[in-house]
């Protein structure tokens, strides 16, 4: 609970941040963005005692200017995400180290607030490790993080906190919407993520090398 409350205060910077140097979107302009993700499993602690802890780890998102007011985005988010599986009153949590890489499309309502959506597809990739388990010994039960990939739509609300020149703080909340859980399965996530956005390649400087 905690931890939702953080992010709730969080993304009240959105409606409040304010600066003079909002970044200018433009066709054919690439930046990237780079910094820490805090991310928590959506589910609260259960009777038997498993929990879901806030995290932490890192991320990378590519975003490509389609014109003044809209982007593509590609984003890569190293996790080690939790899942919660319950059956007749016991519980599984398991562990896993995976990939996250998002594909969508972001919007901007003005320079300093956007809204994404994006279709998510997760990849392990080291061993599960068992970090709750109630059932008894060999129970044949397991939870998505023994699956080869996990999907789902992710959405995002970004802010620009600070801007000079070609480079900018954001804060980017998101919640992740799983849509391969399995029964009685707690397997979405959210988190967020503060980076620094800088531009990869500017088009009207690549068309003036050009001339």
């Amino acid at each position: 609970m905690k931890a939702f409350k953080n992010l709730i205060l969080f993304c009240g910077i959105f409606f409040c941040a304010t600066s003079t140097f909002a970044y200018t979107l433009k066709e054919g302009n690439v930046t990237a963005i780079v910094g820490p993700f805090f991310y928590k499993t959506n589910f609260g602690n259960t009777d038997t005692g498993a929990k879901s802890p806030l995290m932490g780890d890192v991320a990378l998102i590519i975003e490509g200017d389609i014109n003044d007011h809209s982007a593509l985005e590609i984003g890569l988010f190293h996790m080690h995400k939790l899942y919660l599986r319950q059956q007749d009153g016991n519980s599984l949590v398991e562990q896993t180290q995976l990939f996250d890489i998002t594909l969508g499309y972001r919007y901007f309502f003005n320079p300093y607030v956007s809204l994404a959506v994006a279709f998510y597809s997760a990849f392990p990739l080291a061993d599960v490790q068992v970090v709750h388990n109630d059932f008894p010994a060999g129970t044949d039960f397991d939870t998505s993080a023994r699956d080869t990939s996990e999907n789902g739509f992710d959405f995002s609300l970004q802010t620009e906190l600070w801007h000079k020149e070609n480079l900018a703080v954001i804060a980017d909340a998101r919640y992740a919407f799983s849509t391969t859980n399995k029964s009685d399965e707690k397997g979405d996530h959210y988190g967020l993520f503060i980076g620094v956005k800088f531009m990869v390649q500017e088009k009207e400087r690549h068309n003036a090398k050009k001339e």
